[in-house]
């Protein structure tokens, strides 16, 4: 089976020609949203805006645990539990060094965004290469609603009395 380009008219052909160029461009795209979870809008917005632009915000883990909020000046508040400090940051590529210039200490991550989700993977630490490839996620949140500790394990201590009661 094959196509006569010949017998085609000069519109017909470059109508085939935009309609297998758009094939060629939607059907990855629709597969990519699809398995990351994305929407085709939010994958726009990170193609053409740069990886600190993305950053910066609020981003809390889903625990409420810890949160960070990246801020344009390459400054950035770390909630870990109801302790707070704030430190610098340097946004390379897919690279995201956290420095704590009180302590000298830094931590380098392999990040990614996906819409509304941050994935921080732990690489090194103060210089030295992390062997166990730690996987952080956060979602993007308006305003920062840090737990304690304290509370955090009241919480689990009950849903784990209220799973114990349907039993």
């Amino acid at each position: 089976m094959s196509v006569q380009f010949k017998k085609l008219k000069k519109g017909q052909l470059i109508s085939l020609i935009v309609a297998i160029v758009l094939l060629a461009v939607l059907v990855p795209t629709a597969i990519y949203c699809g398995v990351n979870k994305e929407s085709p809008s939010d994958m726009i917005k990170d193609v053409f805006t740069s990886n600190q632009e993305q950053l910066i915000g609020n981003w809390q883990s889903d625990n409420g645990l810890s949160a960070y909020t990246f801020k344009e000046d390459g400054t950035y508040d770390s909630y870990i539990s109801s302790f707070s400090f704030t430190a610098t940051y340097i946004c390379d590529s897919s690279k995201l060094t956290l420095i704590n210039s009180a302590t000298s200490d830094s931590v380098v991550y392999k990040y990614s965004i996906h819409g509304d989700r941050l994935t921080l993977t732990l690489l090194e630490e103060n210089g030295s290469s992390s062997e166990e490839k730690e996987v952080y996620e956060y979602k993007r949140v308006d305003n920062i609603k840090a737990q304690s500790i304290l509370d955090y394990l009241k919480d689990q201590a009950e849903s784990k009395s209220e799973e114990s009661e349907e039993e």
